[in-house]
């Protein structure tokens, strides 16, 4: 999908960076993938979809400042010795981003197989053996439980990578300043992009959902109706609450409800299967970037 149907250009003003040598294609391309981000940002989602997005810009934005980093002048200016501890401090950065990533991309593994054992459940499910179900449905609670415990096990980890990095703003080139300076505003990006998407998947058990004011709103046509309460909630929740009516409701319309939650299941796994893709890509990226800085240092 091209970027400009992803991240639209025209709706917003957004300030730009003024990088060095504006006119090579590389620097102008740091400068719209930054820009995206901007506008993705000032477009608050809880949707898999939209962070699907977010990772893809991310993932975009990390290969533009990859081949930023192969530009002569570039490595000349970090090579300089009084800047090589700001690097070394960017690559570890760079080393704890990426244990945050492959966290991150573990815990939509073990989601994407907690709902794939569901969705075979729910399938071979014998309708006059409710109990089952209920089985079924407990197994994946208990599972999701775990995982969404780890999840925020890892954005507690996240939270604390949150520092600045060395001042170059005395006596250092313009050159070496705006170069970090989106090294640093990507890795802030992409800190809010994995917060962002670790909270997706720690949302409270499914059990101790409240069914007064969502949840009760499923019965009858076994769907979510169309109000704010149901708008405000991600996939999983809609996930969870479907199931949670499922297990509280046996009725007549128990098949309708079952459709219902097969639906929700598939909804949730495509856009988890999704994150996975994406966090896989910025982890290359992020792989990639750390290399090229790696070779700098040792030229």
């Amino acid at each position: 999908m091209a970027a400009s149907i992803l991240f639209p250009s025209n709706r917003y003003h957004v300030r730009t960076i003024s990088l060095p040598s504006r006119s090579h294609p590389t620097t102008e391309k740091v400068e719209v993938n930054l820009n995206q981000l901007r506008e993705w940002e000032s477009l608050p989602s809880t949707s898999s979809s939209s962070l699907c997005t977010g990772l893809s810009g991310l993932s975009d934005l990390y290969q533009t400042i990859d081949d930023f980093l192969q530009l002569p002048q570039t490595q000349q200016a970090l090579f300089c010795c009084s800047k090589k501890k700001f690097v070394e401090e960017v690559l570890d950065a760079s080393l704890r981003l990426l244990d945050s990533c492959a966290s991150a991309r573990d815990v939509m593994l073990q989601m994407t197989d907690a709902v794939k054992v569901l969705q075979l459940a729910l399938r071979r499910r014998v309708a006059p053996k409710t109990e089952i179900l209920e089985e079924a449905i407990s197994a994946y609670m208990s599972l999701a439980k775990k995982i969404t415990k780890k999840a925020t096990q890892c954005l507690k980890a996240l939270k604390t990578q949150k520092f600045g990095f060395s001042s170059l703003s005395d006596g250092s080139q313009l050159h070496i300043v705006e170069v970090m300076t989106v090294i640093r505003d990507a890795r802030s990006f992409a800190i809010s992009i994995l917060e962002q998407l670790l909270s997706f998947v720690s949302v409270s058990n499914p059990r101790s959902m409240k069914t007064s004011s969502i949840v009760l709103k499923w019965i009858g046509s076994g769907r979510v109706t169309c109000n704010e309460e149901a708008e405000k909630m991600n996939d999983m929740e809609r996930l969870h609450a479907s199931l949670s009516v499922l297990c509280r409701h046996k009725s007549e319309k128990e098949s309708e409800q079952v459709q219902n939650a097969q639906e929700q299941l598939k909804t949730f796994l495509d856009g988890i299967q999704g994150l996975e893709v994406g966090l896989d890509l910025l982890q290359r990226r992020l792989i990639q970037t750390r290399v090229s800085l790696l070779n700098i240092l040792s030229h």
